[in-house]
């Protein structure tokens, strides 16, 4: 994966650092019984769909698909 600027790799590392830190909080929440799985995989997919919206923003190919 090539990024555009120095700002744009910031960004996206910014960007991954709070995804990260989100879904390490949805994960603690549902292993300790205080969020359904099926709410914590809702949660998840939500941040995983804005996750990949915002790096589209910044002009970052998709690798994955």
């Amino acid at each position: 994966m090539t990024l555009k600027a120095p700002s744009t790799t910031a960004q996206f590392r910014s960007l991954l650092q709070r995804y990260a830190h989100r879904v390490s909080i949805i994960c603690a929440l549902e292993t300790g019984g205080k969020l359904a799985p099926e709410v914590a995989f809702a949660q998840l997919e939500t941040l995983w769909q804005a996750l990949e919206e915002e790096t589209k923003a910044l002009g970052i190919p998709d690798v994955a698909g």
